[in-house]
């Protein structure tokens, strides 16, 4: 049955609530992805200190089946909703294919390297070729090799259609190859 297939939906959150409900969905057993960053803030004392925040806000990403997760939205978390999109003219529920998911949580998961979030319509994007990066922490990530315009290096990014495009920090030549 289509319902019980596993799959990695796109899911909205209202109020930026996104780090309580990826708790609660965990202590459920669910897996749960929330691409996060570190910010500089100030506080009220005018001392700085880094915090982290989701880099998308109201945006979650759950591994489940879509009866489990409409079971959550009725009686348990009535703060989630699906992000819808069109297929073949019909409207249904985004998800997002478990390698593609794997390469976003490899980049947007990784808090120490320096990673630029873009909009996933971002005009600044040259077209470039599919590439899989060799080394380092990226070892194995799959995304398109391009320069981005604001920030003069080249970089691999890998888009969720719609929702996000991450890049990752600068990327030497020799670590990527060309995929076919």
């Amino acid at each position: 049955m289509v319902d019980q297939q596993i799959a990695w939906y796109v899911l909205r959150v209202t109020y930026q609530r996104e780090f309580p409900t990826k708790e609660s969905l965990e202590r459920l057993g669910i897996e749960t992805f929330v691409p996060e960053r570190l910010v500089r803030r100030r506080d009220r004392k005018g001392r700085f200190s880094c915090v982290r925040e989701a880099a998308i806000h109201n945006y979650l990403f759950v591994r489940s089946s879509k009866a489990t997760i409409d079971e959550l939205k009725t009686y348990r978390l009535p703060q989630i909703r699906y992000v819808m999109h069109v297929k073949e003219g019909v409207k249904c529920p985004m998800t997002v294919p478990e390698a593609q998911m794997q390469h976003f949580i490899a980049i947007a998961g990784n808090l120490d390297a320096r990673i630029l979030y873009l909009s996933p319509s971002d005009p600044e994007l040259a077209k470039g070729d599919r590439v899989r990066i060799l080394g380092g922490p990226f070892a194995g990530v799959e995304g398109r090799f391009v320069r981005i315009k604001q920030a003069r290096e080249r970089r691999v990014v890998v888009l969720i259609e719609g929702i996000a495009a991450v890049a990752t920090t600068s990327v030497p030549s020799v670590l990527v190859e060309k995929i076919l």
